[in-house]
């Protein structure tokens, strides 16, 4: 069954009475139960309950709460504090408009309501990924011109936060390409933030940094950027570490970094035999590393190739998941628990089955113009940090 797309515009809608509770029908129920309820219920709803009393407002702010929180709605199987953000471009092509809609309904193949997001101050968004709830931001694409200073923030949406960093400034001057990935420091407790540059036309001028939330500071890596290295793509998270590809003499490499020690690795890719490979992209699906090998040239050779690694570090673990034979427009966004690929193909989302390799048809006629997309979970993550960037 096809998705209905439904626009929804914020403005429009009438703005929501908070529930008002009697301070006398609180303590008929047990402080645990209290909890376990308001555990489950939306951010949105917590927001509003954060008002209900000085106890309600402790239990809900407090770091506990809040991963416990979020360990439950990532671990809810129907995907109801799932969200997708999409990038589109907006009146003028320096601005753009950052719109969500539930991942939940758009698997279950309901109605999806597409709303426009109220985005932080700025001018072109691109969405460089998200870690529990929170997403990076970057002003424009991924090049850089002389004396143009990349703009990042870390955002939430569900709370309607953000966090402008420090400008990451660079000693390179000529034209260059800029990429970043964004992740979660577990060890420390600490999200963070890679960015490096390069210039055209020097492959030994590689400038690397890290970004701390909790220092609030970027500083450059303990350890240096391997020599020589174009990557390619926004950076993965998978097991504490970031990815990126990178081109070689004759094929794409995976290279890596730990958030937690920051230093460089190379992943062994799967093996795919004497054939070249020339287009190669870095996904997430589940908590899987997986690449999405495409034919060459795809006017002739449309195959799109889905290698999973089931085991991390251990190269003999990448498996072929499936093949598409039909060129896709981006790489596939997950698997749900009914063993569906979420990806896209032309102007609309579809679901790939891999059971019975039948495809449903998703939602969306303006896709086309869509430059990028994140996949985010609802959380309170955030809440405490920032304070005077609310909006």
């Amino acid at each position: 069954m096809a998705t209905k797309l439904v626009e929804f515009n914020p403005k429009r809608s009438k703005p929501a009475i908070p529930t008002q509770f009697p301070s006398s029908s609180i303590p008929i129920l047990p402080g645990e139960l209290i909890t376990e309820i308001l555990s489950r219920l939306p951010v949105k709803s917590l927001l509003k309950f954060r008002s209900a009393s000085k106890s309600w407002l402790a239990l809900i702010s407090s770091p506990e709460f809040i991963k416990n929180h979020l360990s439950i709605s990532a671990n809810n199987k129907e995907y109801t504090h799932h969200r997708l953000i999409l990038s589109f471009p907006g009146p003028r092509s320096i601005y753009n408009n950052l719109k969500d809609c539930s991942l939940g309904s758009l698997l279950d193949g309901s109605v999806v309501e597409v709303s426009e997001l109220n985005r932080p101050p700025g001018t072109f968004w691109f969405v460089m990924g998200s870690v529990n709830g929170l997403v990076c931001l970057v002003s424009g694409l991924c090049i850089s011109f002389v004396n143009e200073k990349k703009k990042v923030v870390l955002w939430n949406p569900s709370i309607r936060k953000y966090k402008k960093l420090p400008d990451l400034g660079t000693s390179l001057s000529k034209a260059t390409c800029v990429l970043f990935g964004f992740g979660y420091d577990e060890f420390h407790d600490d999200y963070k933030v890679v960015g490096f540059y390069y210039s055209f036309g020097n492959l030994s001028s590689v400038e690397g940094k890290i970004y701390s939330l909790k220092e609030d500071s970027w500083r450059s890596t303990h350890y240096p950027l391997p020599d020589e290295l174009r990557f390619y793509g926004k950076g993965m998270f998978v097991n504490g570490k970031l990815h990126w590809t990178y081109r070689g003499r004759k094929i794409i490499h995976i290279i890596s970094i730990d958030l937690a020690d920051e230093k460089w690795e190379k992943v062994e890719p799967p093996c795919w035999g004497e054939e070249d490979v020339l287009i190669l992209d870095l996904v997430v699906l589940g908590n899987n590393l997986s690449v999405i090998r495409h034919g060459y040239p795809r006017n002739v050779n449309p195959d799109t190739d889905v290698w999973v690694m089931k085991e991390y570090g251990v190269k003999e673990s990448w498996t072929k998941m499936f093949t598409l034979k039909y060129p896709v427009s981006s790489p596939p966004f997950l698997i749900s628990n009914k063993d569906e690929i979420l990806l896209m193909f032309g102007k609309k989302f579809l679901l790939y089955n891999l059971k019975d390799e039948s495809v449903c048809p998703g939602f969306g006629n303006q896709l086309n113009l869509c430059v990028s997309i994140g996949y985010v979970l609802e959380s309170q993550c955030l809440l405490q940090t920032v304070d005077e960037n609310a909006y």
